[in-house]
């Protein structure tokens, strides 16, 4: 019962906020900075993993990783580089 309570406040605040966003001119502008943030964030994933055979290194691509270089950009991917080689390696 709790569960369905969430669920519900969630979808209710996700469409109030996608209400509010499109509503203005501005809502659209800013969603394609945020796709394109994103687009490249994946494109630079994506060639580190190309590089692999060669550094014997790996970044998964996933929603966490994507969103650390969407939003910090390339001092976000080297902070997750370092990240990895002080944490897991």
């Amino acid at each position: 019962m709790l569960t369905s309570i969430w669920l519900w406040v969630f979808v209710g605040s996700i469409l109030g906020l996608a209400f509010l966003t499109l509503r203005r001119r501005i809502g659209f502008r800013w969603l394609g900075v945020v796709a394109l943030n994103i687009a490249i964030a994946g494109i630079l994933l994506y060639f580190l993993g190309l590089a692999e055979p060669y550094t014997h290194f790996h970044l998964p691509i996933n929603m966490v990783t994507v969103t650390t270089v969407a939003a910090l950009g390339v001092p976000g991917l080297a902070a997750l580089v370092g990240l990895k080689f002080l944490v897991v390696v």
